[in-house]
């Protein structure tokens, strides 16, 4: 109950433990108050859940249990997608690259990527049975894409990185801040 009786929560109503940021956050229409549809959104997001999941395919009706195949909770990216890959699931988070069992969810290999910490914004991408990674620092890492993957090496462009390399033709571009490049084996090269 509010203490002006009137059904909303307003910032002077809030225990003194309670931080500006919350109260911005869960106003959602900015009024100054929370009201009952606020409070009932910010309950139900505190409660759900950051995973991967891995669902079944099929199935009629409510199918959140009966079809759910695996959960992983940990390492989880921020931003960047997870990439599938020669029956091999990757993720990247914060410099830790993992590889699952896309089938239960089993990590096969988490590590550092060594000289390429830091955050990862873009997605990871793959051809040629090799892995790209391109983190904020300008660090792109090429991995050799296995469960038990390894670092083949790590090169530095000094420029911040936040889109996702695209492959095209036996090419790979990497837009930077400042510049978009062009990489490509000395035949493709015309």
């Amino acid at each position: 109950m509010t203490a002006d009786h009137n059904g909303k929560l307003s910032r002077r109503e809030l225990p003194a433990n309670y931080n500006s940021q919350w109260f911005a956050d869960n106003d959602l229409d900015h009024d100054g108050q929370i009201d009952e549809r606020e409070w009932r959104f910010y309950q139900t997001r505190d409660s759900a859940e950051n995973c991967i999941v891995a669902i079944r395919a099929g199935g009629r009706g409510d199918v959140t249990r009966s079809r759910v195949l695996w959960r992983y909770r940990k390492a989880l990216p921020n931003t960047s997608s997870p990439l599938l890959y020669q029956g091999v699931l990757y993720l990247i988070r914060d410099g830790i690259f993992t590889s699952l069992n896309p089938e239960t969810g089993d990590v096969y290999k988490q590590a550092r990527l060594s000289g390429a910490l830091g955050s990862y914004w873009s997605s990871p991408v793959a051809a040629d049975g090799k892995i790209f990674l391109a983190n904020e620092e300008g660090k792109v890492v090429v991995v050799r894409a296995d469960a038990e993957w390894e670092i083949r090496t790590v090169n530095n462009l000094d420029e911040d990185i936040f889109a996702t390399p695209a492959i095209v033709d036996g090419r790979i571009y990497v837009r930077t801040r400042a510049a978009l490049y062009c990489f490509a084996k000395q035949s493709t090269v015309r």
